[in-house]
């Protein structure tokens, strides 16, 4: 079905279900790239040495892997394989092209559920508080909006199986950024060991400016930057043009991944979500035939022109409302004579609507099942479903969630500690280490209900068994509110209605311990639990 031609050339001339769907099959246009580190290593500080790995590494992937990337791309934006599949369609029938909106809703449908509420970064204070390191994330994650980039990086991951994110230090000042980078224009090499590490990335680009395409890629190592002009394909004509230091002390540009194969959440049903873009686009090809049918007439017309001449087969205008038509006398060889009665109608082909309804169905169905989303259109999806049973309609996509959440946190701890790296060097924390104390927190994105998180929270509180940090989690996900500014708020109003009325301090110190069940007239009782007026002079000094 493709081609080993310019990846970005498209045109009618796709064969849609029909042979390998990638250049070089699967494997070619998924793999994982590695060399030995003792080869990196003898040439990684010589860019004449780079140009000859980083020219066999481009070209791989501009032939092999940027297919099928940019075909995963135009998916997700609803450029499916219909619109430029070479179909053969007579030129009087209708050619619709109608795509499916699966990817999109797939992949947008895991984005919000995974990552919709933020992720939380929680330092463990056991292994020693140090706020310097939580302060220098906490500005960085602000600085660069790391609850979109996250969102960013999901989407990616969720659409080509492998997302990219570059750190880099700011032009002109010494603050860290991150950036995601199109997985169309980035690859990583590794090492040949069992933990595979990063032995230097690669991101290169197109510039065509007045129609003069050039590209350009840039090589990461563990502590430099080499920039590279190139010709007209990626690798034709590699030149460098400049090199600087990095103060990272790793490959500062992390490759995700969504699973061990590196595969998209819907990339697997490619082929059913082709058939039902060619089921529906037949149907609406023959909804417009029918619109359009032949018109099919027995009999005579009734048509004379200005200069008393008939027509036998005169022009049909379709705008026309009313023909007369009249019967037709033949007669045989013998001269009998015998009427045909007109008849006007169409010629159209059958459509077994039914049938055509099961097969789209039963399509739509095995790509929600194969993918593990749920169909929120089903009308038994929610409707009176508690959230158990909701939960338990969730349960294949929170096995998905499982796993790519402990994949991310992979990347997200490389991050960590790219990071700590940096700031440890520019003397802003004292260990770079400390980051190893961080835990990642995943918070999935559901349908509240606030009645039932408020109700909850009223066990817990009822039950005195838990802390009130612990039940105002619970009411987090009512209020919104994180918690340690929750108790924040408390403490200040507390502390504000004791200035505005210091009698209340009284009876915060000195709570009254009387037992209201006891007969107020006992004598003994009353020495053992004086008045709250005694109570009030005693902690004044006990005057009378």
């Amino acid at each position: 079905m493709a081609t080993d031609k310019d990846p970005y050339a498209l045109g009618q001339s796709i064969n849609m279900l029909n042979g390998n769907r990638w250049v070089g099959g699967l494997i070619k246009a998924n793999k994982q790239y590695m060399i030995p580190e003792s080869k990196w290593n003898d040439i990684k500080n010589d860019p004449k040495e780079i140009i000859p790995i980083l020219k066999y590494f481009l070209t791989q992937h501009y032939q092999y892997q940027l297919p099928r990337i940019l075909e995963l791309e135009r998916y997700y934006k609803g450029e499916n394989d219909i619109h430029f599949a070479n179909i053969n369609i007579s030129s009087n029938r209708a050619d619709n092209r109608v795509t499916a909106g699966f990817p999109k809703f797939i992949t947008n449908t895991r984005v919000g559920y995974s990552v919709g509420n933020p992720i939380k970064f929680q330092y463990n204070e056991d292994k020693g508080k140090d706020d310097d390191l939580e302060e220098a994330l906490a500005e960085f994650n602000s600085q660069n909006d790391e609850e979109y980039h996250e969102k960013v990086m999901k989407k990616n991951l969720s659409v080509t199986g492998r997302a990219y994110e570059l750190e880099y230090i700011k032009q002109d000042t010494n603050e860290v950024a991150i950036r995601p980078i199109d997985p169309a224009n980035a690859f990583v090499v590794y090492d040949t060991t069992i933990e595979q590490h990063s032995l230097f990335a690669v991101r290169y680009y197109l510039i065509d400016y007045q129609n003069q395409p050039k590209y350009y890629a840039e090589v990461y190592t563990d502590d430099s930057i080499y920039y590279f002009s190139d010709g007209k394909t990626p690798g034709s004509n590699l030149k460098l043009d400049n090199a600087e230091e990095h103060y990272f002390f790793s490959v500062p540009l992390t490759e995700y991944i969504n699973n061990d194969e590196r595969m998209g959440d819907w990339e697997a049903s490619l082929d059913k979500i082709d058939a039902v873009d060619k089921a529906v686009s037949e149907m609406a090809n023959s909804q417009e035939d029918f619109a359009n049918a032949i018109l099919k007439i027995v009999g005579d017309f009734d048509v004379t022109d200005s200069n008393g001449n008939t027509s036998e087969h005169p022009q049909i205008d379709r705008k026309n409302a009313i023909m007369w038509l009249k019967p037709e006398v033949r007669s045989d060889i013998n001269g009998s004579s015998s009427v045909i009665t007109p008849d006007a109608g169409y010629i159209t082909k059958d459509v077994n609507v039914s049938e055509w309804k099961v097969y789209v169905d039963w399509l739509s169905a095995q790509i929600h099942k194969d993918t593990n989303t749920p169909d929120t259109s089903d009308e038994n999806f929610a409707s009176n479903s508690s959230g158990v049973a909701i939960l338990y309609k969730l349960w294949g996509s929170d096995q998905e969630r499982s796993i790519q959440e402990s994949l991310y946190t992979r990347g997200l701890m490389r991050r960590l500690r790219v990071l700590g790296n940096y700031l440890e060097v520019t003397g802003q924390i004292s260990s770079a280490d400390d980051v190893e104390n961080y835990k990642i927190l995943y918070t999935p994105n559901l349908p509240k209900n606030d009645t039932e998180t408020l109700q909850n929270a009223q066990v817990l509180a009822n039950l005195g068994t838990e802390s009130k940090q612990t039940i105002r989690e619970v009411v987090q996900k009512y209020t919104g509110i994180n918690s340690d500014t929750e108790e924040q708020r408390v403490e200040d109003e507390d502390k504000k209605d004791l200035d505005a009325d210091p009698m209340q301090q009284v009876f915060k110190r000195v709570p009254d311990n009387s037992n209201e069940n006891e007969p107020k007239d006992d004598d003994s009782k009353k020495a053992d639990n004086p008045s709250m007026l005694d109570k009030i002079k005693g902690f004044f000094g006990g005057g009378k």
